[in-house]
């Protein structure tokens, strides 16, 4: 994937065209170098697989040959050589002075653009990336791209023996339960509390992973228009959430860089902000830690202003150094801050073991939010997590330790093979920021793709399309692999030769 494309108005510029550009198609396209066959032969398959799928809709005018070469990292030839085998299979055509375009579908004409427009808008170029990487993950290829580790088999197998007897007790029950399972919220209560953050049963929210909670506070607060506050770079699948909300987001320094508090407080004066989202604790994708004293601040401004907080805590618990302070939520009984985390670092992302820690009145009305989405998240999961909650420490310890062992040796492999990348050891988290000192991230992921190893581009975290010259690279898995990909990106590098220079243009509000 290249440019970072989560607004709507990217999707739809498909039916503009003066602005259907190959940012778009590119991050649509990713890794159609690893398919089967002659260059072209592999571009034009993967446009073909676009098309079926809808991610390239119908009508979608598409790029010129050259710029979708340059967006691709190819020659010009191969552009032209793809385009014509998909105008021989009938999947697009030609017409002078417009360009190239998908032929409708029948049955096209008598959709409404409404209609069109939703369907395009429904889901973020980051989504569709994540969705392909996990369905169609080459053979061979290493992945740099998802930030979580592999499930701790152990554990889980004894946590699921010792909650067969409370399985069987609750499958007496009818099941649903929008809240989530009360010996859960309850254990889940108690870790917090013991962490340092005062927590009581009604304040926890159990949800489908961090991506729900983060889901159902966007959609309960924000409206087409509003705007949502968020440092750059920040979490892509979070962008991708509030552009699905129709929000604009404000973006602001990340929040541990100076003076950034002066922007949070600014922004949140906007008349249209509606929230502030941060993550405090071992930032994705920088790594860094937010000290106390501006959690503090935060929190101040949260109950001054009335804006809520949604604190992204998924990654607090995977420390690479001295353990971070406390969640903002500490600093403030009374403020609208809302914490999520998950299972999904710790144990297992199949887990889908989430949650919201807030207000109780807030609680209530997300869990009314979420009684309308599934009636509940899966009783058998929550089951399971709370005899995981057990072994919690260890399991953290564990973690840790995987986490170190991993950074070292994607550090160390950087510092062998490309030793004039930049790079700043992360607080923790499972993600490295790294600056490439030439040339466009986007393009260079193309290459890497090319060359077996699969990278995120900085533009994809920032809701202004910056740091082309970033590469967001998560170091899990295993040491000895990471050390085959980091030597597979070098090759890549060493392919493209950083020649062009990384764009630097940005949309959307900045303050």
């Amino acid at each position: 994937m290249n440019s970072r494309s989560t607004s709507a108005q990217q999707w739809t510029a498909w039916r503009r065209p003066a602005a259907a550009g190959p940012a778009a198609v590119a991050s649509i396209l990713e890794n159609w170098a690893t398919l089967p066959g002659t260059l072209p032969e592999r571009l034009a398959a993967a446009f073909a697989r676009g098309i079926a799928r809808e991610d390239i809709p119908a009508g979608a005018r598409l790029p010129s040959e050259r710029a979708l070469a340059a967006a691709l990292a190819v020659s010009r030839t191969t552009v032209v050589a793809a385009y014509e085998r998909l105008r021989q299979e009938g999947l697009v055509e030609s017409r002078l002075g417009s360009g190239t375009r998908v032929v409708p579908r029948e049955g096209d004409a008598e959709e409404s653009a409404s209609g069109r427009e939703r369907a395009a808008d429904s889901l973020p170029a980051t989504s569709t990336l994540v969705l392909r990487t996990v369905a169609e993950d080459p053979a061979g290829s290493i992945s740099f791209l998802a930030a979580h580790l592999p499930g701790v088999s152990e554990v889980l197998d004894d946590a699921l023996a010792r909650s067969r007897r409370d399985i069987s007790t609750l499958a007496g029950q009818h099941g649903y339960m929008p809240l989530g399972l009360p010996a859960l919220r309850s254990a889940l209560a108690a870790h917090f509390t013991r962490r340092g953050l005062a927590t009581r049963e009604d304040q926890v929210l159990v949800t489908n992973g961090a991506q729900q909670a983060i889901d159902l506070v966007a959609s309960h607060l924000l409206a087409p228009g509003d705007e949502v506050v968020v440092e750059d770079p920040t979490y892509p699948g979070a962008l991708d959430l509030f552009a699905s909300a129709r929000a604009r987001t404000v973006a602001i320094p990340p929040a541990a860089e100076p003076r950034a508090l002066e922007r949070i407080a600014a922004a949140l004066r906007r008349p249209r902000v509606r929230l502030l989202y941060l993550l405090p604790t071992f930032h994705n994708p920088t790594g860094a830690v937010l000290p106390e004293r501006p959690r503090r601040e935060i929190a101040r401004l949260a109950g001054e202003t009335g804006i809520p907080v949604l604190e992204d805590h998924t990654l607090s618990d995977l420390s690479l150094g001295p353990a971070p302070p406390l969640p903002i939520a500490a600093f403030s009984k009374d403020a609208p801050i809302l914490t999520v985390g998950s299972l999904s670092k710790l144990f297992w992302g199949g887990l889908r073991i989430g949650w919201i820690r807030g207000p109780e009145p807030w609680i209530h009305r997300l869990a009314r939010r979420k009684a309308m989405d599934d009636l509940g998240s899966s009783v058998l999961s929550q089951a399971v997590a709370v005899r995981l909650l057990d072994s919690v420490d260890a399991v953290t310890a564990l973690r840790r330790r995987q986490a170190g062992a991993r950074f070292e040796a994607m550090s160390r492999a950087l510092s062998r093979r490309l030793p004039d990348w930049e790079w700043r050891k992360p607080a923790g988290g499972l993600t490295l920021w790294v600056r490439i000192p030439r040339g466009s991230a986007s393009e260079l992921a193309q290459v890497a793709a090319r060359h077996g190893v699969s990278v995120l581009p900085g533009s994809i975290c920032s809701p202004g399309n910056g740091f082309g010259d970033h590469l967001r690279l998560a170091f899990v898995p295993e040491p000895e692999e990471i050390r085959e990909g980091i030597d597979r990106l070098a090759r890549a590098w060493e392919k493209y030769g950083g020649a062009r220079e990384a764009p630097r243009a940005r949309v959307g509000v900045i303050v």
